[in-house]
């Protein structure tokens, strides 16, 4: 069985993710890629193009990723201090019932929102994005 790790909107970003990951020797592959490259307005209503993996690799895969999103931060400045001490925070919206659920899936793919942001160590400063 196979579970979504991630979802993009962006197909090159997706291919960049699962060739780092098929090199990695993980099991996976992008769903809805094709019908999103077709027509990009359809990727709101099928929640992006899902990287999926399989379930076996899963934890291998996080780990990977995680690697990665590491490496990257590393060589990003702030774009306020300057200092290269980017963390990212990820944090998960639990469901609170079945109909929340089941709008987060029609609009993200999973049942859980989540939500991410960047802080830096050296000055607080938080960024939606970097």
């Amino acid at each position: 069985m196979y579970v979504t790790i991630r979802s993009y909107d962006n197909y090159i970003n997706a291919n960049m993710t699962l060739a780092m990951l098929k090199e990695g020797g993980i099991d996976c592959y992008i769903r809805d890629e094709h019908t999103i490259t077709i027509d990009p307005l359809l990727s709101p209503a099928l929640g992006g193009m899902k990287l999926m993996v399989h379930e076996n690799d899963l934890k291998d895969a996080l780990s990977i990723l995680d690697h990665s999103d590491q490496l990257y931060l590393q060589s990003v400045a702030c774009p306020v201090c300057q200092q290269k001490s980017l963390q990212q925070i990820r944090e998960i919206e639990e469901s609170r019932d079945w109909w929340q659920r089941l709008k987060n899936v029609l609009i993200n793919g999973q049942e859980n929102r989540q939500k991410s942001y960047y802080r830096c160590y050296s000055c607080g400063t938080k960024f939606d994005e970097i």
